[in-house]
């Protein structure tokens, strides 16, 4: 059973590489060959354990995650099982797995979705995944333009350094500034919303990835009611999890069209007349899996080259 830590991870997948992963695994649950077990979470006190579950027919693999929140902190773990002998054949660090495909599947939904010649990106919120965003979304689209806002200046400030090491150019801005962009990515832990409907212009893609907790919400009801469509990383976890729907307004909810992103494949477009589309992403299992293998793949290649 072999061990993949963080830094053996991120120096060994590519943006493109995770990409690729999650494009191919959503194709795999559009054609069923996807068990999808969605995030159960256990409690003592305010400590909380949580677990969640993928099969990969391709791949034959089976994928465990599961992390410890203490003190709202928490660092994720994975497991991959083989379907072929029932065998632990790794097990894997998985922050940097999950930066990786969080920004993956946004990018994947950007693809479909926003517009092909997107050239302004707006960030609401400068954390770890807003970083992994910009860097997976710049290989994409030719974005011309970055703009961010976060109201801690010093977490704003590390970013700009990091991205500008990158030859990244962004700049600070307001919330609303960064919301009147091609793409707009909210990746907050907000219990209110940051995103105004009012804000947005036609055909704007908005990933919202960061509120993943039925007490956190990044869009108001005006992002949900001014939509052209609304798509969701796995519908039978989304939905239950996110305060931007369990705390939507009842009556838009009901009428609210939301798509699984893989029933989305069979029709993408932009249409830069409609109203905005919104993705909205808790995580998954599912993309945790895509990455767990590709990872076991290439590793393990390379300890058998070493060998």
């Amino acid at each position: 059973m072999m061990h993949f830590t963080d830094a053996q991870i991120e120096a060994s997948v590519s943006c493109d590489e995770a990409f690729d992963a999650i494009r191919e695994v959503y194709k795999e649950r559009a054609c069923g060959r996807i068990a999808l077990q969605p995030r159960r979470r256990i409690a003592v006190g305010r400590n909380k354990f949580s677990t969640m579950a993928a099969m990969l027919d391709r791949e034959q693999v089976a994928a465990i995650k599961f992390y410890a929140t203490l003190s709202e902190r928490f660092h994720f773990h994975v497991a991959l099982v083989s379907l072929v002998d029932g065998r632990l054949i790794a097990m894997m660090d998985g922050d940097a797995l999950t930066r990786l495909r969080t920004a993956a599947t946004t990018t994947f939904a950007a693809t479909l979705f926003a517009n092909p010649r997107s050239q302004t990106l707006g960030l609401i919120g400068a954390g770890v995944q807003a970083a992994a965003h910009v860097r997976a979304l710049i290989r994409a689209f030719l974005l011309e333009r970055v703009t961010i806002y976060d109201p801690n200046d010093e977490i704003v400030a590390r970013l700009l350094t990091s991205l500008g090491a990158d030859g990244i150019e962004a700049r600070t801005a307001t919330a609303e500034e960064a919301a009147r962009s091609d793409i707009v990515v909210a990746a907050t832990r907000s219990s209110t919303p940051v995103l105004s409907g009012d804000w947005l212009l036609p055909g704007t893609f908005i990933a919202s990835v960061g509120a993943t907790r039925t007490d956190q919400r990044e869009l108001d009801d005006a992002c949900i009611a001014r939509a052209s469509r609304v798509i969701v990383d796995a519908r039978e976890q989304t939905i239950e999890e996110s305060g931007d729907f369990q705390l939507l307004a009842p009556e838009l909810l009901a009428r609210a069209r939301i798509d699984d992103l893989s029933e989305a494949l069979t029709s993408p477009g932009f249409n830069p007349t409609a109203g905005p589309v919104v993705y909205k992403a808790v995580g998954n299992a599912l993309q945790d899996a895509a990455l767990a293998a590709l990872v076991y793949k290439k590793l393990r290649s390379r300890e058998s080259e070493v060998e």
